[in-house]
């Protein structure tokens, strides 16, 4: 018998392992999306709703994946004495509250990705109040996102090192 193949001597991935991949990659795809999003000259107004649309995805995904921490912190946020676990706590939320507004407004303005989901030719007039809260409440967002990463940076830095530290092979 010669040498066993990479496969076979690969270990089936860990359930945390694949977990914390997945959670890193998903952040950093939800990251670049929202940079992206946020320059409707560089993606044009097509690729602009269906990145939207995506992000709804995303976001489940991501409040799926830390269903656990948000549990865990609704449960004790009158008993937690951290003031940055509180901050942080409320730094969700308002980041929630506002994508949730964003992508719904992003919806009723839509001129192309829901009209070829619904197969109507004709859009609706843009309403300006909607157009103006979709605008308004995207640069809050980006506030907010800065904030929860800086918030998460040890997190985001120490998983980042893991992961490429496994897939270098402990070189780093």
């Amino acid at each position: 018998m010669g040498a066993p193949t990479v496969l076979a001597t690969r270990e089936p991935a860990k359930p945390a392992h694949w977990r914390l991949k997945t959670t890193f990659w998903l952040d950093v795809t939800l990251l670049v999306s929202l940079c992206a999003l946020q320059t409707v000259p560089f993606t044009g107004l097509v690729l602009h709703e269906w990145l939207g649309l995506a992000l709804v995805g995303m976001v489940c995904a991501h409040l799926l994946f830390s269903w656990s921490w948000i549990a865990s912190q609704s449960r004790r946020l009158f008993a937690i004495r951290s003031i940055r676990a509180r901050v942080n706590y409320l730094l969700n939320l308002g980041l929630f509250a506002v994508t949730t507004a964003v992508i719904f407004s992003g919806i009723l303005i839509s001129q192309k990705a829901i009209p070829a989901l619904t197969r109507t030719s004709v859009t609706a007039d843009m309403d300006w109040r909607w157009d103006f809260i979709h605008n308004e409440l995207s640069s809050y967002l980006i506030i907010l996102a800065g904030l929860h990463l800086a918030i998460n940076w040890d997190w985001a830095l120490s998983a980042g090192r893991r992961l490429f530290r496994q897939a270098l092979g402990g070189a780093l």
